[in-house]
């Protein structure tokens, strides 16, 4: 099963709700609420990791909203490129939490998805509000799969 994976708001951007959202033949949004974001700012922050908190926050929402969809048996997931140059690092990121919860690796790449993309669709409408989100993420779920080390 293919499915692509887009984002409305980045994480970094602490200000706001970030609305990470995947489609395949099914839709699926999920929200980090800006004040958990700030708090896993500081997370990372506090371990000396600051740097990585975009990219981990990012990839542990990818997974959970993944998980959220109750999607099994993935072959494909294309990612919207959200940051430039990072795709090798994200990718490493992603197996490496994937791996955690998960036999079988699907293949990951990164390419411009575009506003015409059902991804795109879903996470505008959720962040408009005008598509309730599937979840709304807690703190204690990013922070135990952004933070933690196999």
């Amino acid at each position: 099963m293919k499915i692509e994976v887009d984002q409305s708001i980045k994480i970094e951007q602490t200000s706001h709700s970030t609305v990470i959202g995947i489609s395949n033949s099914k839709q699926c949004a999920v929200v980090i609420s800006s004040q958990i974001k700030r708090k896993l700012k500081n997370d990372f922050r506090r371990i000396g990791r600051r740097r990585s908190f975009a990219y981990r926050t990012f990839i542990a929402g990818v997974i959970l909203a993944i998980q959220q969809a109750k999607l099994t048996h993935l072959s494909d997931i294309i990612i919207d490129i959200e940051y430039v140059g990072q795709e090798r690092r994200l990718k490493s990121i992603f197996f490496e939490m994937w791996g955690r919860n998960h036999t079988g690796t699907p293949d990951v790449s990164f390419k411009l998805i575009g506003k015409r993309s059902r991804a795109h669709e879903v996470c505008y409408r959720t962040m408009r509000g005008e598509r309730k989100p599937d979840a709304k993420l807690p703190y204690s779920v990013i922070k135990k799969l952004a933070l933690l080390r196999p």
